[in-house]
């Protein structure tokens, strides 16, 4: 039994870095959080985005300046426990840690964690002598202006995805984010009660997927919907839907509510010119 554990583990161990490696679409590292200039595009007159959600290789750069500076982190940490499908199979530690997941989004961290680095981002950038603008913040987005940025020039009140139309996969049969397919052969309808037998499980986190996947909306935004819902300004309220989310529910109007930390939770920052 020990023998046939330790093979199991050794595995999952593989198959997910076959899965991190095989879903990084870039072979030419991204631009870290501190390339802001290559990092960020313009939504509005003040207002930029970042075209990617905040990675797990962005966080590690915070937190270790954080800790350089001998700060306390504890508030900071990403926390594995969440992992709790799959705990004991190396995966909650893997994601966070190694090299091959430096570009897939963070997750596991809580709202003020997020908070903290964009106030740790904005000191950065106003303190960089080689900086664009005078003076910034970089923050949360309200709810209205994560809409806009995923929304771009369609019609919010006809359009339902980032992508412009209202279908989940194009031409091709592929899909245009990531989320939760489930399928006619897993529903169970019977006497108006859905039973649905695709249940999540250590497999599916393949679904959570490099920060540059997909074809990016007209800003050239990535991932706005899918992947990881996005924190915005009102606590524990993340939009967008997520990899654990149904099509239905990656809406750019989709909102979810998450307590403390959650697996499926992610954010992007925003930035803000106050002085140009």
């Amino acid at each position: 039994m020990r023998k046939l554990n330790l093979f199991v583990s050794l595995l999952l161990t593989l198959l997910l870095l076959g899965i991190l490696v095989s879903a990084s679409p870039s072979k030419k590292p991204l631009p870290t959080i501190l390339e802001t200039n290559q990092r960020f595009v313009k939504i509005e007159n003040n207002l930029y985005v970042d075209k990617y959600e905040v990675s797990v290789g962005d966080y590690h750069i915070f937190l270790n300046d954080k800790k350089g500076k001998g700060e306390d982190c504890t508030l900071l940490m990403y926390d594995s426990t969440l992992w709790d499908l799959i705990k004991g199979y190396g995966w909650e530690e893997y994601y966070f840690n190694h090299r091959t997941s430096a570009e897939h989004p963070i997750i596991c961290i809580t709202y003020t964690a997020a908070n903290e680095f964009c106030k740790w981002l904005t000191e950065k950038y106003n303190t960089n002598s080689q900086k664009k603008y005078k003076k910034v913040i970089f923050r949360l987005p309200s709810e209205q202006e994560f809409i806009k940025a995923a929304i771009s020039h369609y019609d919010r009140d006809k359009i339902f995805y980032p992508w412009g139309t209202n279908f989940l996969f194009n031409s091709k049969g592929e899909k245009l984010c990531s989320f939760w397919e489930i399928h006619q052969e897993d529903l169970d309808v019977h006497d108006s009660i859905i039973k649905c037998y695709n249940i999540i499980n250590f497999l599916d986190a393949k679904r959570l997927e490099n920060v540059a996947s997909y074809k990016p909306n007209p800003y050239g935004i990535f991932n706005i919907v899918g992947n990881v819902a996005e924190m915005i300004q009102e606590e524990n309220i993340a939009m967008g839907g997520d990899w654990r989310s149904t099509g239905y529910n990656v809406k750019i109007t989709s909102k979810k509510k998450f307590e403390n930390a959650d697996i499926s939770v992610g954010f992007r920052v925003y930035m803000e010119v106050i002085e140009f």
